[in-house]
């Protein structure tokens, strides 16, 4: 968002109108007060710009849903837009709204490119940054005061992939966990090499035997060579972390090439957006996803979580004119989070007043849309943060596990082949 022009007005996310008097009348700085001001980076660009604009969209809601209860505190919150579509993106951009904006708060990134780096400038000038969904596992090993992550790390979102996997889809193909022949794919970017490190460390640990382990460029324009060597391995389950397009281009190889596994198990990005099931029609049916939550069981849910879901839903129906998705909701969960529970709560709006009420914050699972709650290590990593599983039916993400989000049994295990699903 731009710096508005004297007698002009500036809008602020929720759609208010906050009116700007003429130069001289009143001072930026204490415009600037009238607002908690909070500076998003997000690939809204690029090839990871549907995952950035999905979760700008969940925030969004939470700041309209905040705005419209009242603010924080009595005051409006304003959400400026940050183009973090490739790391020197994130990086300008957290600078440009820190400098011209007054911007001290962030919330981020969609990719841990852009996450790793914008925390690290915030860091740097004193200002405070909340993650939701980049996963690189470095995020919080860097020793940063006034950088926290609410969502999950690498290990939080790859291990539920090879449990499901021994739990459920072995005992469907009725073969023994340590007899299923598994393969992992990954691009090759910090979230793909620490959530397939995740995947086979879990899978280890369960004595899952890996018979391939495959990590290739995200940018690559052809898995052909990929495919036929999964044809060779004839696996049972593949386990993969994509983003998007190669997400797309796997599938869509494969079925050219005629081979499909008995079991396919994704680990959100790619496998985690409508934009994947609207790119491969019926073909997405069967596909699972390791996955931030897209939504708990209502009963798992505190009463007025429940109203907060309610609320969600409407209010992203109404403004996006679509259903919203894990990467919708999550972006939600990681907005109210923030202006409630941290904001909220916090004496002021500084990043070591915000980092002392973060440490001290004890919210109970089920109390956000996606069933977690938040309690902080002395890293900054949210330990009542996890992972769930969805599965693709009718073109639909339906939860399958765990129970708490279970809305549905498994379907179509083993997958049936491309012209059946």
């Amino acid at each position: 968002m731009s710096a508005s022009k004297p007698g002009m007005s500036r809008r602020v996310a929720t759609g208010l109108l906050v009116g700007v008097p003429a130069a001289g009348l009143l001072s930026r700085r204490t415009i600037a007060q009238e607002v908690i001001r909070i500076g998003a980076i997000f690939p809204l660009t690029g090839a990871n710009s549907v995952f950035g604009n999905q979760n700008f969209q969940g925030v969004d809601i939470a700041v309209d849903l905040i705005n419209d209860r009242g603010g924080v505190k009595g005051s409006k919150v304003a959400l400026f837009k940050g183009d973090g579509h490739n790391p020197q993106g994130a990086i300008s951009e957290t600078n440009r709204l820190m400098s011209r904006e007054g911007v001290k708060i962030f919330v981020g990134s969609s990719t841990s490119a852009a996450g790793m780096v914008g925390s690290q400038e915030a860091e740097r000038n004193g200002a405070f940054y909340w993650e939701g969904m980049a996963v690189a596992n470095g995020y919080s090993e860097r020793g940063f005061k006034h950088a926290f992550r609410v969502g999950l790390n690498a290990s939080g979102l790859g291990q539920p992939a090879p449990i499901y996997a021994a739990e459920v889809v072995a005992p469907l193909l009725k073969v023994e966990p340590r007899n299923l022949k598994v393969a992992v794919l990954a691009e090759d970017s910090a979230f793909g090499t620490d959530v397939s490190k995740a995947v086979v460390e879990q899978a280890e640990k369960l004595g899952i035997k890996i018979g391939l382990k495959e990590l290739y460029s995200a940018r690559t324009t052809d898995l052909s060579p990929l495919v036929l060597k999964l044809r060779s391995l004839s696996p049972d389950v593949i386990i993969a972390t994509q983003f998007i397009n190669d997400a797309i281009l796997l599938q869509r190889q494969m079925k050219e090439m005629g081979f499909a596994p008995k079991a396919f198990i994704g680990t959100s990005a790619g496998h985690s957006t409508i934009s994947f099931a609207e790119a491969i029609g019926n073909d997405v049916n069967g596909i699972f996803s390791s996955s931030f939550p897209l939504e708990a069981n209502p009963a798992s849910l505190s009463a007025s979580t429940r109203t907060d879901l309610e609320e969600f839903t409407r209010r992203y129906q109404a403004k996006y004119n679509t259903v919203p998705a894990v990467q919708e909701s999550l972006g939600f969960v990681v907005g109210m989070s923030l202006l409630r529970d941290i904001v909220g709560n916090a004496a002021n709006t500084t990043a070591p007043a915000l980092r002392e009420t973060a440490l001290k914050a004890d919210v109970p699972v089920g109390s956000y849309i996606n069933g977690w709650g938040m309690k902080f290590d002395e890293k900054g990593q949210n330990q009542r943060a996890f992972g769930s599983v969805v599965q693709w039916q009718d073109r639909r993400m339906i939860p399958v596990y765990p129970q708490a989000s279970k809305l549905r049994e498994p379907i179509m295990v083993p997958l049936p082949a491309w012209n059946a699903r």
